[in-house]
């Protein structure tokens, strides 16, 4: 009656799928365990509801979990899909996905420098490389409007901006790859937007 109440004077509509799933989780265990506990098998009741409550926490903490689980093989995989080859080690600063609406997948790595300078000459000796961008390129220059791909450089990263046909595997179909002139990073953006 109050996940109904709470979705009547929500407009969230990912909130009440979330509560409709704990609900429903929540009474399926309960049920379970109280149907079993009658029947007088107390023991299977709590094993049974043990690997239920397991198997749901496990449900909700899939997308932390692929995220606790990415390592620097998935980072040169994703990145080889993209047509950019690692041939040293890097460090896998951080990496995150999700997202309510929109789904992101983002992760920055430290590279080296043979592999900076790779990275930089695949963006820049492209032959869809724009060059310096100013600020407000998006109004000023609609003719960039129509390219599928974009290859630049603004003031603090060399940047491929791209849409596919293809979704990778985890949905995504635009991809930002900025190289920071700063620093040997390169940050990886892939979203569904």
């Amino acid at each position: 009656m109050i996940i109904i109440f709470l979705d009547i004077i929500t407009t969230l509509d990912f909130l009440s799928l979330i509560l409709y799933f704990l609900f429903i989780s929540f009474s399926i265990i309960f049920i379970t365990y109280w149907t079993l506990k009658y029947f007088k098998l107390k023991k299977a009741g709590i094993i049974l509801t043990s690997i239920l409550t397991t198997v749901f926490i496990t449900l909700c903490l899939s997308p932390w979990i692929s995220d606790w689980t990415f390592n620097q093989t998935d980072a040169k995989k994703v990145l080889t899909q993209h047509g950019i080859e690692l041939n040293e080690n890097f460090d896998l600063i951080s990496n995150e996905s999700g997202g309510f609406t929109d789904y992101y997948h983002i992760f920055k790595i430290k590279l080296s420098k043979s592999d900076y300078e790779n990275v930089k000459n695949i963006i820049t000796q492209d032959k869809k490389y724009i060059g310096d961008l100013e600020y407000n390129w998006w109004e000023n220059r609609p003719e960039l409007r129509e390219l599928d791909t974009l290859n630049y450089e603004n003031q603090y990263n060399y940047v491929r901006d791209y849409s596919e046909e293809g979704k990778m595997e985890d949905g995504t179909f635009h991809f930002v790859i900025e190289l920071s002139k700063s620093e040997r990073t390169l940050k990886y953006i892939g979203s569904t937007e």
